[in-house]
């Protein structure tokens, strides 16, 4: 870029010397070599500076590039230290937080209000529903007024025409007229649940067809605040994970209780020589009784390893638990009373069937010298029944099954009360 003069300014391959303007920079250094060769140190400059220049651009020269990027930081930094230099004033600002409360307040407090006159109506629509269709149809008419659809035309959700294949229907909780496509039927079921969530829940899974034939018609926008109703209070009944894992353990604890009682009658049982039990049912008991330790210590250790923050009253009270469930296991579940061995049930069993046998030679004794009855006409017809017609046979060996199953099923409380049965059958049969 060359000046002529102040007003007019050149730009191109121009000729330092005579202003010629040449095209490229080839044609430059021609022209300058041919018509000013006496002005060499000009042309060495010129050289220099269309060599410096294609290094660049060829990345040949990285020294050269590496200055020029150094020159443009440098000159970068220097214009944002320029800027920041300068002190920026504080303009007018305004809080929208106000505003924003009211406005969400007023909001807020519409859907509330109308959710919960959704809510007295589903009420008063569950409340003593007729089974009859017909009475149902009229009880839900007396709860919520139907609005009148004789110039209604189209659909205000799909705006679809009504004809004869496309009735007109009415919203149970706001009476509004809808299609059949648009409408949203409520289980009867979870209606009295939101109402009501104390209310036993119905788990099974209702088909579409009757459905639509028990539940409630609803239009979206009601669908959508009951159902929104019904996940707020969803979300507030939820159980945490602590809380789960303690209700676990607690359950553990409950079924440990009446494990360790019965237990301990098996071990008695044993202990007094009597044949309701063995060594192997009792060995199966305290085998459960040890799983039963097994999943209240995991279930504490996964309280108390829960993350919280230290010191805390919920870093205490998951400590308090996990103490209170080692106490329990140490003093309840561990210390168990020691089983006999099978020398010593053998031996106490003996000496009980050797004190029975006393008893009963005793007591034929006795019999022997009292006066024998003369046997009545009956005797002989009984002494030739078959003991395979006996009824009562029948029945022991019945209970003999349901005492094998019990003891199976680890049912040791069954055990001894059918046995108890069983034993007493025995005694009135006879030898």
């Amino acid at each position: 870029m060359a000046t002529a003069n102040d007003d007019e300014i050149l730009e191109g391959f121009l000729c330092p010397i005579c202003k010629a303007d040449l095209k490229s920079a080839s044609q430059l250094t021609s022209h300058f070599e041919s018509l000013h060769s006496e002005e060499q140190d000009v042309l060495k400059s010129l050289k220099d500076i269309f060599g410096k220049a294609k290094k660049i651009i060829l990345n040949n020269d990285e020294s050269d590039l590496k200055e020029t990027f150094d020159r443009a930081l440098k000159l970068n930094y220097q214009e944002q230290a320029y800027y920041h230099s300068e002190e920026q004033v504080v303009g007018v600002s305004r809080s929208s937080t106000d505003y924003f409360k009211a406005v969400r307040s007023a909001r807020l407090e519409r859907y509330a209000t109308e959710t919960n006159k959704l809510l007295i109506r589903l009420d008063k629509l569950v409340c003593n529903m007729p089974t009859d269709q017909n009475l149902r149809r009229h009880h839900e008419q007396d709860v919520v007024p139907w609005l009148d659809g004789s110039s209604v035309k189209l659909c205000p959700n799909c705006a679809k025409a009504f004809n004869i294949t496309r009735r007109k229907h009415h919203c149970r909780l706001c009476g509004s007229i809808l299609c059949h496509d648009c409408s949203i039927f409520l289980d009867l079921s979870i209606a009295k649940a939101i109402v009501d969530p104390s209310a036993p829940k119905n788990t099974e899974v209702t088909d579409q067809e009757t459905l639509e034939k028990t539940g409630l018609r609803l239009c979206e926008h009601c669908y959508n605040l009951v159902e929104l109703r019904k996940q707020v209070q969803d979300s507030r009944n939820a159980k945490t994970i602590l809380v789960t894992a303690y209700e676990q353990m607690r359950s553990l604890m409950e079924q440990a209780r009446p494990a360790v009682a019965m237990y301990e009658k098996m071990c008695q049982s044993l202990f007094d020589g009597e044949t309701t039990y063995n060594l192997t049912d009792v060995n199966a008991m305290r085998g459960r009784i040890g799983k039963l330790a097994e999943g209240i210590d995991l279930l504490s250790k996964q309280i108390a390893a829960h993350p919280a923050a230290a010191a805390t009253r919920q870093a205490r009270l998951q400590n308090s638990i996990r103490q209170a469930a080692a106490h329990y296991i140490k003093e309840e579940l561990l210390s168990l009373r020691k089983l006999p061995t099978e020398a010593q049930v053998e031996q106490v069993r003996r000496q009980r069937y050797e004190r029975a046998e006393r008893q009963i030679q005793m007591e034929r004794e006795r019999m022997a010298r009292e006066p024998v009855l003369e046997a009545g006409p009956s005797s002989g017809a009984d002494n030739n029944q078959h003991d395979d017609d006996d009824p009562l046979l029948e029945q022991m060996n019945i209970i003999r099954g349901y005492i094998k199953e019990a003891r199976k099923e680890l049912r040791f409380e069954e055990v001894g009360i059918k046995l108890v049965i069983d034993t007493n059958g025995a005694r009135a049969h006879g030898p």
